[in-house]
């Protein structure tokens, strides 16, 4: 890891390696920009969202403050790498004085290398509030997490990294087996909603409301140091 990602103080350490990751895709100027600029600082403290308040002293005046909710953390690990894309390319629209520019924005990501992980991004958005993802979430934060291992530990690592729209298509098959109504989960589930986005299917969108959870099981366990 470069040594200078140490500098953001205030920063969640678990945070580091995604940090490194989305740097490292950076144009070489940017990157030094903003690993030399003490200036520019990033901000995820875990103890935030349990104390009233909090002073933070840094060493030269800031100019761009980047906060970031620890429970990003939660996230599949291409949304959270997106995220952190997404404010450095804010951090530079707003340099550029192109401030609201959507489209300046996607050119900066897609320029970076973000196209697949803004694609996958889009389609999380597009179920994370839907009934069904709510209904595979709560079915899973009730089961064991040894049930879940058993039945979706083999492919978390892959929907983590890649997102269940950049699988491949036998693997997605593979979890559909998991998530048959008749075996998992209550046969209405896929008959309340009627808004789903055209061509996806509730059996996606269930995949993705355990895999959330799971990600939450595993954010929550012991690190391995």
């Amino acid at each position: 890891m470069d040594e200078r990602i140490g500098r953001f103080k205030y920063c969640d350490p678990r945070l580091y390696p995604y940090l490194e990751k989305v740097l490292s895709r950076l144009p070489r100027t940017l990157l030094d920009e903003i690993l030399d600029n003490e200036a520019f600082q990033i901000i995820a403290d875990p103890s935030l969202p349990d104390i009233c308040g909090h002073c933070f002293n840094f060493d030269r005046p800031v100019e761009t403050l980047i906060y970031l909710n620890p429970r990003i953390l939660m996230q599949p690990d291409h949304r959270l790498e997106c995220s952190l894309a997404m404010e450095i390319a804010l951090y530079v629209v707003k340099k550029e004085k192109r401030e609201g520019d959507e489209h300046r924005l996607q050119e900066l990501l897609v320029g970076w290398g973000f196209e697949r992980e803004v694609k996958e991004v889009c389609f999380c958005d597009a179920v994370a509030g839907s009934k069904v993802f709510k209904t595979g979430y709560e079915w899973a934060r009730k089961q064991s997490e040894d049930y879940l291992k058993l039945h979706f530990g083999l492919y978390f690592d892959e929907w983590n990294a890649k997102g269940l729209a950049r699988m491949p298509e036998d693997r997605v098959e593979m979890l559909r087996s998991h998530v048959s109504q008749d075996r998992l989960l209550p046969g209405a589930a896929g008959r309340e909603e009627k808004e789903l986005p055209e061509g996806i299917s509730p059996d996606q969108v269930l995949i993705e409301g355990i895999m959330a959870a799971i990600k939450e099981i595993k954010m929550r366990e012991p690190r391995k140091d």
